[in-house]
C-alpha cells in the first residue's frame, strides 16, 4: 500500500510535470509569435517585394507573406492563449499539492516556473530608478500604478498580433489582382483572433486597474 506521504509526494511531482510542461509550450509559442510579428513587419520596413523568405524548402515572396499571416498569426495566438488559460488551474494544483506535502507556503507563480520566456523577465523591469528590488506578487490590488505596468505587456501582445494581422490583411487587398478568396479567409482569421483576445484584454485591463473583484480576473 502507498502511505499518505508518498500519495502527496506522487500527487506534486505529478502537478510540478504539469505545469513545467505548460511553461515550455509558453515559451515555445511565445517565442515563435514574437518572431513571427517581428518578421513581418521587418519586410515591411523593407519596403520591396523582391525580398523573399526562405523556410525550408519554400521561398516565399513579400505578397506570399501576406497570405498567411493571419492564419500564421491565429494559429500562435491562440495557442500561446491556450498555454496562459492552462497555467493558471496547473498554478493552483500545484499549490494544493505542495500544501499537503509541505505544508502552508508563499510561492508566486514565477518561483515554480522553470521555462522562464522573454515576458516573464519583461514583467519584473521597473521604470523608476529609485524603485526598489522586489519579488512578484499575486495581489495586484495592493500595488501602484507604477507597479501594475507589467500587466500590459499581454494586452500590448495580443493588440499588436491582431494589428499585424490587419494589416497583412490591408496589404493582401492592394496587391493586384485581388485575391477574394485570400481576403475572405483572412479576415474571418483576424476576426477570430480579436474574438478569442477580447476575455484577456479585459481580464488584463482590469488587473491593471487594480480590480478589487479577484475572482472575476484572476480565476
Amino acid at each position: 500500500m502507498i502511505s499518505d506521504d508518498e500519495k502527496a509526494k506522487l500527487k506534486f511531482e505529478l502537478a510540478n510535470a504539469n505545469l513545467q510542461s505548460i511553461g515550455r509550450a509558453q515559451g515555445l509559442y511565445v517565442t515563435a509569435l514574437l518572431t513571427y510579428i517581428c518578421l513581418v513587419w521587418g519586410l515591411f520596413f523593407v519596403g520591396s517585394n523582391e525580398v523573399s523568405v526562405h523556410l525550408g524548402w519554400m521561398d516565399l515572396k513579400v505578397d506570399g507573406v501576406w497570405r498567411i499571416t493571419p492564419f500564421v498569426l491565429l494559429v500562435l495566438t491562440l495557442a500561446y492563449r491556450g498555454t496562459v488559460t492552462a497555467a493558471i488551474p496547473a498554478f493552483a494544483h500545484l499549490r494544493e499539492a505542495e500544501k499537503e506535502l509541505f505544508g502552508s507556503q508563499e510561492q508566486s507563480f514565477f518561483g515554480f516556473d522553470t521555462h522562464k520566456n522573454l515576458l516573464d523577465y519583461l514583467a519584473l523591469l521597473q521604470l523608476l530608478p529609485w524603485g526598489k528590488t522586489r519579488k512578484p506578487t499575486d495581489y495586484t490590488e495592493e500595488k501602484s500604478i507604477w507597479r501594475r505596468l507589467p500587466h500590459s505587456i499581454l494586452p500590448a501582445l495580443f493588440l499588436g498580433s491582431a494589428f499585424t494581422s490587419y494589416w497583412a490583411v490591408r496589404e493582401l487587398s492592394r496587391l493586384q489582382p485581388v485575391h477574394r478568396a485570400a481576403l475572405i479567409f483572412g479576415w474571418c482569421c483576424f476576426g477570430l483572433q480579436v474574438a478569442y483576445s477580447l476575455r484577456p484584454l479585459w481580464r488584463f485591463l482590469l488587473r491593471f486597474l487594480g480590480a478589487k473583484r479577484t475572482s472575476d480576473v484572476y480565476n
